[in-house]
């Protein structure tokens, strides 16, 4: 009588699912993006990697979960699949973003489905990891030698000029552009859908007539990059991928950052160039023309916190002659000045 009386206050039993399954469910998650499943799967695999005899996430404990931190950092990986390939040594932020995965896999996902009583990695500190590079602006001249360089490396080869160009516009992530279609391109505009963007807000970005037009002629019947699977084999060619002709948005953004990173290997000293930095320059300017935080956050579609986090304030705003404007009422009216009776 005590146990049935008290059996419905008990937290369930964790279910005994093997890996499959729960993966299978966290697929079917609905208003899950893609790229958040594949960080999910990629950390799990890691997990699974170090401990192989583990059926499920049930098996997970608090320990074993400081142990993965301890294995994993201790560990080595390699690049290549070759038996010779060389290896390196894992970073501390490589941990923290697996941990962090793992957290909110079991907190989000798992425990509301009854697959887990716990989160065994919410006990485990993240290692103690260097601060992220601050995004820089670049300077003109850079990015001026980047599209020189680009049409000497690559001549002939309009999309990945086109795809920057279309970048330095917009100011948005590289892989949310790869997602657009060709339909989200209109007269003047290029529309970055709700399922495209990584804040899930749409946004229309406003084109120069020079560029609309360039893209309409450039553009694949599905996605609007779509031609740079078969145009890479010519301009780019790799046996590994000779008979790949899906586009998929994730291959071009990779292509886009490795033209970016032969860019700086080719002028060594000189200041270095990422897709990123043209995100910062695009805040950055455009905060040199609103003068405000919130317009220039709001014109970008992003949170002011993005947004002053992205431009660099030396560059966005004349301190000098914003103080010499402010002058007259910084000092207060009834102040007598050195000299005055």
């Amino acid at each position: 009588m005590i146990d049935e009386e008290y059996r419905a206050a008990l937290p369930p039993e964790p279910s005994k699912a093997t890996w499959d399954a729960v993966l299978t469910d966290l697929d079917r998650t609905p208003d899950l993006r893609p790229d958040s499943v594949r960080a999910y799967r990629t950390a799990v695999k890691a997990l699974r990697d170090i401990f192989p005899e583990l059926a499920g996430p049930a098996d997970v404990t608090v320990p074993l979960a400081e142990q993965f931190k301890r294995k994993f950092m201790s560990g080595t990986y390699a690049r290549g699949k070759a038996s010779d390939a060389k290896r390196y040594t894992r970073s501390k932020t490589s941990c923290a973003t697996y941990l962090r995965c793992l957290r909110s896999l079991w907190q989000k996902h798992f425990k509301p489905l009854g697959h887990v009583d716990g989160n065994p990695s919410r006990e485990v500190e993240y290692p103690n990891t260097p601060r992220g590079r601050r995004v820089t602006v670049p300077a003109e001249e850079t990015v001026t030698a980047f599209f020189t360089w680009l049409a000497q490396r690559h001549p002939g080869w309009e999309l990945p000029k086109l795809f920057v160009q279309v970048k330095i516009v917009a100011g948005r992530r590289t892989l949310d552009l790869c997602k657009v279609r060709t339909t989200d391109l209109g007269a003047d505009t290029l529309t970055l859908s709700a399922e495209t963007t990584k804040t899930r807000e749409a946004r229309v970005v406003p084109l120069p007539a020079q560029l609309a037009t360039a893209l309409k002629t450039h553009a694949g019947p599905v996605w609007l990059w779509e031609r740079s699977a078969e145009e890479s084999k010519l301009h780019r060619p790799d046996r590994k991928k000779h008979g790949v002709t899906e586009y998929k948005p994730t291959t071009w953004g990779w292509t886009i950052q490795n033209l970016f990173h032969e860019f700086n290997e080719s002028r060594p000293g000189e200041q270095n160039l990422r897709p990123h930095d043209l995100r910062g320059r695009a805040f950055t300017l455009v905060a040199a023309t609103t003068g405000d935080v919130y317009a220039t956050a709001a014109a970008l579609g992003a949170d002011p916190q993005t947004a002053r986090h992205y431009l660099e304030a030396a560059k966005a705003f004349d301190r000098s002659g914003i103080l010499k404007q402010a002058a007259a009422i910084l000092l207060p009216p009834h102040a007598q000045l050195l000299g005055e009776k």
